[in-house]
């Protein structure tokens, strides 16, 4: 236990003391924001925020605009003026202090119409805002009981016919959760994976592998830089994690939908296990990538291949939504390296049986010995036959006949 403990204590040092790790870890987050905000910035100046007269000639108005206390960052508020009469309200547009307004006519409430004057369109902040204006004024003379929740609308549930599936009408935020395991597990394949077939192809070709061979059987090896590597990866999550919780709790009033998410323990418990386990089960394919080829443009060729299953839920990501307990639904969970998303998503639209999340665990963990051999042939072939790129079709044959 202490060798694969220092295993992955060298693996774990041996990236994250890197300044280029920090660099690029630190740059992704900063970088992405850096992009939305001045693609926020650009999109903020581009509304005109200005003020917009108008001319009762209905008598509508009675309850004037509500002018809020304070005005949010990146708000839109657009200042609704009363004038008595178009030729002000028209000199005021021409020398800019309005950027337009608008004239209710005495037939308002049999027409419904009004004319906006202006020398540009305009946008459906402006629109909103007088439909709004004009909507809660024409609500004021009628008496309805319960009006905010009727224009709410009706709450509509689903019950499948066999009851094997449900919805609240409010299902779309349940795929936050099957989402952010899928994003999770794409970055640990890609970023951690990474690393781990780097080091090995490099140890490989440098011979390093053969003196720590001496010391440590290959399980052991493959273990400790899996575990490793696992801890870089988490790493990566938990900084990231910190830099959104801060952002969430700075723009916590921007984001009203988290009020509606149900994290249930059990839910994130069995998403984050199999995020775990289906992780461990790609890093032992690619430390048998790792230790079958000779150079590292070999290996990153074919660790390419191995992203593609990882992401077959997303391109059937709509089959989640109308059929969950479906066909492929079902075989992209019970397949290791689709299983992550795949399984959260079915989790989130429907109560997936107990025997199936038993069973897509069984299959991770016999997936996961199953590699396990494997690598630790593939590491013993590779020693022996240094210097040669190993086919794992004669890694698997080769090995059974000799066993």
């Amino acid at each position: 236990m202490k060798k694969i403990i220092d295993v992955a204590r060298y693996e774990y040092t041996h990236h994250v003391g890197k300044a280029r790790f920090w660099i690029t870890l630190l740059g992704l987050p900063i970088g992405f924001l850096l992009i939305m905000g001045i693609s926020m910035l650009f999109s903020y100046l581009s509304f005109d925020t200005e003020p917009v007269g108008y001319i009762d000639q209905a008598n509508l108005i009675t309850q004037p605009q509500e002018v809020p206390e304070k005005v949010g960052f990146m708000d839109i508020f657009i200042r609704l003026i009363p004038y008595a009469d178009e030729a002000s309200a028209r000199q005021d547009t021409e020398n800019g202090t309005l950027q337009g307004f608008v004239v209710i006519p005495p037939s308002y409430q049999s027409t419904y119409s009004v004319t906006y004057y202006s020398n540009k369109q305009p946008g459906s902040d402006v629109t909103g805002t007088i439909n709004r204006l004009l909507r809660d004024n024409l609500m004021l003379k009628e008496q309805i009981q319960h009006l905010d929740r009727i224009e709410a609308g009706s709450q509509i549930s689903l019950q499948s016919l066999d009851g094997s599936q449900s919805s609240d009408g409010t299902g779309w935020h349940r795929i936050v959760v099957p989402i952010l395991i899928g994003i999770l597990y794409l970055i640990l394949v890609m970023s951690c994976g990474g690393y781990l077939l780097q080091s090995l192809v490099e140890e490989k070709q440098n011979r390093t592998m053969e003196i720590m061979i001496t010391s440590m059987t290959p399980n052991q090896l493959m273990i400790g830089k899996i575990i490793g590597n696992l801890g870089v990866g988490f790493t990566q999550i938990l900084v990231w994690g910190v830099i959104l919780l801060i952002g969430l709790l700075v723009f916590r009033d921007r984001v009203p939908f988290l009020s509606d998410l149900n994290l249930a323990p059990g839910y994130l418990a069995i998403s984050f296990s199999l995020l775990i386990l289906s992780f461990v089960v790609a890093a032992g394919l690619l430390a048998i990538i790792g230790a079958t080829m000779s150079t590292m443009e070999e290996g990153q060729s074919i660790n390419s291949l191995l992203i593609i299953p990882t992401l077959l839920p997303f391109y059937f990501f709509q089959t989640f939504f109308t059929n969950p307990n479906g066909t492929i639904p079902r075989i992209l969970s019970y397949f290791p390296l689709s299983a992550p998303l795949s399984l959260s998503l079915r989790m989130a639209f429907m109560t997936v049986p107990s025997w199936e999340i038993v069973m897509v665990f069984a299959i991770l963990v016999v997936s996961i010995i199953l590699v396990f051999w494997l690598s630790g042939k593939a590491f013993r072939r590779g020693l022996l036959e240094y210097g040669k790129k190993l086919k794992l079709r004669d890694l698997l044959f080769k090995e059974v006949k000799n066993g």
